[in-house]
């Protein structure tokens, strides 16, 4: 009885399965791709803010520092985050997976 309850949820889960899948490898590539450009872009600010702090820029106010400090950091944290929801997407389907299976 139990496994005639299970098996039209089986069937709804395969389709469920392929599109997290596709959605899992497509945001990996992109999440790889970008997260060059991101550090590089982290390391432009960190540096910019870094120089201007040491050479006490007198014609930007502090204000100026601090915000490409944060810009730098939101950029250098922005592919961990991506990368940790990713995780989340391949646990969703690996307990998908281990449904179907079971």
């Amino acid at each position: 009885m139990k496994k005639l309850l299970k098996l039209p949820l089986r069937i709804a889960a395969l389709p469920l399965i392929a599109v997290l899948l596709v959605f899992q490898l497509i945001s990996s590539a992109i999440v790889g791709l970008t997260s060059i450009a991101t550090n590089l872009l982290a390391t432009v600010f960190l540096i910019g803010s870094v120089a201007g702090w040491i050479a006490n820029a007198p014609n930007a106010p502090n204000d100026l520092i601090f915000q490409t400090i944060v810009i730098g950091i939101f950029f250098a944290v922005a592919p961990h985050f991506a990368g940790w929801m990713l995780e989340k997407v391949t646990d969703l389907t690996l307990g998908f997976l281990d449904f179907l299976l079971s």
